[in-house]
Order: structure tokens, then sequence, then C-alpha cells
């Protein structure tokens, strides 16, 4: 079987969306699927039984039915709002809330004049309209949750068919240092620095902790340098954090064996790939009570709201007195490994080749 995996935007910023792409395909390639990975929103040019997209967009899912090739998407889709609902058809105040962020951005610019209201009404909606022209055009979307599936349905309206395909880590790469012994009071935060990733609420939050160490890791975002430089400065004034620039992959499993407890106090999150790395590698977990984690960790952690600090700071506490989840390990092992990941995948594919009546042997003689 010969894959296409095109990433068209953000290819330029480092994140979990490289990551899934990068790690999904290195995978396939294990089980014997000739992938090739495309950056870029320039039209490639070749044969393939399957597109995989990421962030493809209508004119992209439109050119390849053209070309005859069908297409899958892998949403990575946040919905309207910045939490999940717990039950089906029901809104949370929560929920009502995250929903009421997009109302008072239309509120502020309004305020600033009709101008800006005009042009932030319409990129919001062609935004959205984008999703659904190309997510409808799909033969098969692929979510990383089924929270993630429930609102591409109920945000967008999108009837495609869904397979969750959740997200992975490399299993035994971070199960190395499990048993080794960390400091009392170390807390570690690793992802990119950037607002929606909330390390500044963090910081914040965990200042002055007693008995308590904060280091905080990780790659600035491209577009928003002037969050990093807001970071490093409340972490100057704060005798107990540390900001350190990132580091590379493999130097991951030795800084989560070096800390008790890793908190990622997200706006929202779809999986967090870092939370699952740290619960490998043995450290406790705080991640934020906004989007599908706990599909993923249940409750085998601890949640936190990231708009209140107090939330933050006694999730962290009661973390840093909680033992390893020696159950949670396991559950990752066995449910979140880029090998599983590869194999729904590609059983995604064969679906689609199987409904249109093609043969993946049959398509390049």
């Amino acid at each position: 079987m010969k894959v296409l995996m095109w990433l068209n935007r953000g290819a330029e910023i480092p994140g979990g969306h490289r990551v899934q792409m990068e790690r999904t395909a290195a995978a396939l390639r294990d089980l014997g699927v000739a992938v090739e990975e495309h950056l870029g929103p320039v039209e490639p040019e070749g044969s393939w039984d399957v597109v995989h997209g990421f962030q493809l967009g209508p004119r992209e899912v439109a050119a390849m039915r053209a070309r005859g090739i069908p297409v899958v998407i892998s949403t990575i889709y946040w919905g309207l709002s910045y939490t999940s609902s717990p039950g089906a058809g029901r809104l949370t105040a929560r929920d009502a809330l995250g929903r009421g962020r997009r109302g008072l951005r239309y509120l502020g610019a309004s305020l600033r004049g009709r101008e800006d209201l005009t042009r932030l009404s319409l990129q919001e909606t062609a935004d959205d309209l984008d999703r659904v022209r190309a997510w409808s055009m799909a033969e098969i979307l692929l979510p990383n949750a089924e929270g993630e599936a429930r609102h591409v349905r109920d945000d967008l309206g999108v009837l495609t068919d869904c397979v969750v395909v959740p997200n992975a880590i490399d299993v035994s790469l971070f199960a190395a240092g499990v048993d080794r012994p960390r400091p009392a009071g170390s807390v570690l935060c690793v992802g990119r620095v950037e607002p929606h990733k909330n390390q500044l609420g963090t910081i914040r939050a965990l200042a002055g902790a007693p008995g308590l160490s904060l280091t905080v890791v990780g790659p600035a975002h491209p577009h928003h340098p002037g969050y990093l430089e807001e970071c490093r400065r409340a972490a100057a004034q704060a005798d107990n954090v540390t900001l350190l620039p990132a580091v590379e992959h493999s130097d991951l499993p030795a800084l989560y064996a070096r800390h008790r407890t890793h908190v990622l106090a997200t706006w929202y999150e779809t999986t967090g790939l870092v939370s699952l790395e740290a619960a490998a590698a043995g450290c406790t977990v705080v991640t934020t009570d906004r989007g599908h984690a706990r599909e993923y960790l249940g409750d085998e952690a601890r949640y936190c709201d990231p708009a209140d600090p107090g939330s933050i700071r006694r999730a962290v506490d009661r973390a840093l007195t909680d033992p390893p989840s020696t159950g949670l390990r396991h559950r990752i092992a066995d449910r979140f490994s880029w090998a599983e990941t590869a194999e729904r995948t590609l059983t995604a594919y064969e679906s689609v080749l199987a409904r249109r009546g093609t043969r993946a042997r049959d398509a390049h003689p």
C-alpha cells in the first residue's frame, strides 16, 4: 500500500501534530506500508492508494479526489468550546462559558469598530466552513478521542464516518527510568510555550510554594514570542521556578525521571502526549479538566481547572503525595503505543479501499 501523509499548515510549529504524523508514519512502515511525508501547501505529485491529511483544507481534498485518490483526515479538532460535555446533548455551565469566549471576541472586535468585527466574523465563519467542506469530502475521519468525534458531529454537523485512532508514545523509551528515585516536591511542565499551554498560569499558581520546585521546558511557539518573555519574567520573580529551552526528544526520558510530578494545565487537550510520556516514565500526572484527557488517563491522574490557580496548586500538591500508577503505565503500554495507532490507522485505510472496491496491491502493478 502506498500512502501520502500531508501536513499543509503549521509544519513550522513544533508539537503534537508533527509528532503524531511522523511517528504514525514510522509505525506504518514497520507494517509494510510505503509512506511518503509531505509538508506545505504545494500540491504534491505522485500516485498513492490513500492520502492521509493533517490540516488539509477543501481545496487540497478536492484536488486529491479529482485525481481519484481517497482522502482520510486526522481532525485534531478542539470544538467550539474549550471543554467536552460529559453527557451527550447536555450543555454544562463550563461549556456555556467556553462558547461564550467566542462572544467576547466579537464584543471586543465590535468595540474596535465595524471593520474589525466584520473581519473576525468572516474569518471564523470561513474557518468553520473550510472544516465542514474538507471533512465532508473525506472518506473517513480519524479523531483521537470519542469526545472529539462527538464535537465534529455536534458542532459542525459533519456526518462523515469516524474511526477513533488514539494518539500514542514510544512506551519503551520512557519506561527506562521508571524506578528512579525523584526529589520530593519536584514538578515538571513540558510543552511548547504558548498561551494555550498556560505555562504562565502554572508558574503563577506554583510560584513560592514551600517545598516545591517547578521546571518548565519547551520550545518557543514561533507565533507567540511575547508569551515566552512573560513566562521568563514570571519565572525570574519566583525563587522556585526554572525555565529551560527545548530538549531533544531522546533526552526527555531522563528529564521525566528526575521529577516526581508532571503538570499540564492547558486550556484544552485532546490527548496531552507529554502526560502519557510522564506517566510511562513513572511520574504522577496533573492535567487539565478541559478536553478528552480523561479518555486516556481515567481516574489515575489529578485534574485541574486551568483558569483557577488554586485548583492547579491543589492538584499538584495532591499528585506530589500520590504513588505513581502502575495501572496507568500498563494501560498506556497496552493501548497507546504507536504500533496500536498504526494498526488502527491501517484498518481505516483498508476499509476505504474495500469501500471503493480497490486492492492496494492492484493499484501499483
